[in-house]
């Protein structure tokens, strides 16, 4: 049987406090007992009195010899035996049976010497020494009687005090238990509800179970618990409402990035048909012509190995501009196994022999057994070529530019580090946008790293910048090492 809340106090309190009053109760004949006892020393003083009146008519009879002293003494003597005889089972209880015979003799004997005082005796000095033996022995077995009752009186004072201390800690003790008792369940409920809602707060939807408690408390925590599972089922309900709001936004947002996408690739489409239509042609004389004075020009001479770089760069360009054409028609990439350390050497190359006019050191680290992967070399070489070439232009006289190239979980993980005055951090989302530029004032038009990126991603790579404006900044090339597989069309621009 569960007991309520106040039935639990209620029983904490009675059961002392029956206990407190059956104590009482029995200290009430302790309190009669010491009534009686008072007024057994109120007889006894008395007693005591009557004595010394007694006392003091034997010494009027012994100095005056009047008759009427002698009438006080007897009646005295009369009253003292009345009233010894009143209490004498107190006396026999308290002095003996023995004591209290020898107290009647001695009464008896002083109220006998007391009478042949009075006839005409030769021998009355014995007659008074006798007396007054008979009336010490008489005041002691008396004040005998009276010291024994004072000491049960201050024995039964002593147990109702120890009792009634008795009593007292055992009520304060068992209302302190109680309270400890009934307090430890609540705070201990409290306790686990305060558990609970700390875990609530961070999401977690716990009952309360193993608990016991009184009535008003389990009452308490089956609510809570019934709260709690309706905030989980509410909760439950929100996230799958919050699920399919997300997957619609994102839905949503995949449709708006595919329609900005479209557009960007039309552009590019109608740009690159125009860099084919406008730069094919000069190109194309200024390949003839080059082609012709470097037949023409000797073999010693410096100049010949210039008009070579020239012819190929010019050959690079045209390769770049029929790719990008190709790639506007969404053809797929054409893959072949390319060393990458040499190519992030000779891209590294281009660039340094573009820039040679700045003074920037140039420091190229990569693996001296070939790196093979499948790419497209051109466009790679682009992508690359045209990082170094931002570098070279943000690291100002002075500076450094570290390229490194290795394998890092499967892929080959190409890095471009430049001491540079970095990039702003509201631009670092920006820096892969098509036509974003921060560097109008010098011609740029927004469009290399944008290319970049898209090359990159092509051939299933990812690119990262990193940036502060004291130590530079890091771009991060990542292209997977075995590509073939996995690339199937080309790059939409």
């Amino acid at each position: 049987m569960r007991f309520k809340l106040w039935q639990r106090i209620f029983l904490g309190l009675l059961i002392p406090t029956l206990v407190t009053v059956v104590i009482f109760l029995y200290q009430i004949d302790k309190f009669k007992l010491i009534f009686q006892q008072i007024m057994l020393m109120e007889a006894a003083d008395d007693i005591n009195m009557t004595l010394l009146e007694l006392r003091r008519y034997e010494k009027n009879i012994l100095l005056f010899h009047e008759d009427v002293n002698t009438i006080l003494f007897h009646e005295n003597l009369r009253n003292l035996k009345k009233r010894v005889l009143s209490i004498e089972m107190v006396l026999v209880a308290a002095i003996g049976r023995d004591d209290y015979a020898e107290l009647q003799r001695k009464l008896s004997a002083y109220e006998a010497a007391a009478n042949r005082l009075n006839e005409e005796s030769e021998d009355k000095k014995s007659i008074i020494k006798e007396m007054r033996g008979i009336g010490r022995n008489v005041e002691a077995i008396l004040y005998d009687f009276k010291i024994k009752e004072r000491q049960k009186i201050e024995i039964c004072i002593s147990e109702i005090k120890h009792y009634l201390f008795v009593s007292i800690v055992f009520l304060l003790a068992a209302a302190t238990t109680t309270g400890y008792l009934l307090s430890k369940k609540v705070i201990t409920v409290i306790k686990r509800m305060e558990e609970s809602f700390e875990k609530l707060s961070k999401g977690e939807f716990e009952k309360i179970y193993d608990i016991e408690a009184p009535d008003e408390i389990m009452s308490l925590i089956d609510a809570y618990n019934r709260t709690i599972l309706r905030l989980q089922k509410s909760k439950a309900a929100l996230d799958k409402t919050l699920a399919s709001l997300k997957e619609a936004n994102k839905e949503l947002i995949d449709k708006q990035e595919t329609i900005v996408e479209a557009k960007k690739a039309a552009d590019m489409r109608l740009l690159a048909s125009e860099i084919a239509h406008e730069i094919n042609n000069p190109l194309s004389s200024a390949t003839l012509m080059l082609g012709m004075f470097y037949e023409e020009t000797d073999g010693s001479d410096p100049k010949k190995e210039d008009i070579r770089f020239i012819l190929a760069e010019i050959n690079r360009c045209q390769d770049v501009i029929r790719k990008l054409t190709d790639y506007a028609k969404k053809e797929p990439l054409h893959l072949a196994d390319v060393n990458i350390c040499a190519l992030v050497k000779e891209a590294a190359d281009g660039a340094l022999r573009q820039n040679a006019d700045r003074a920037v050191r140039l420091t190229v680290t990569v693996a001296e057994a070939p790196l093979i992967i499948s790419i497209n070399r051109c466009l790679i070489y682009n992508a690359l070529y045209n990082i170094v070439s931002n570098a070279f232009e943000a690291t100002p006289s002075g500076g450094s530019i570290e390229i490194s190239a290795c394998v890092e979980n499967d892929h080959a993980a190409i890095s471009i580090c430049d001491t540079g005055h970095g990039i702003m951090d509201e631009y670092l989302g920006q820096i892969f946008e098509p036509f974003f530029t921060t560097k109008k004032e010098r011609g740029g038009s927004g469009l290399g790293l944008a290319i970049t990126k898209k090359i990159i991603e092509s051939h299933q790579g990812q690119i990262t910048v990193s940036s502060n404006p004291e130590t530079g900044t890091r771009f991060k090339v990542m292209l997977p090492v075995d590509l073939a597989s996995t690339v199937t069309k080309g790059i939409e621009l």
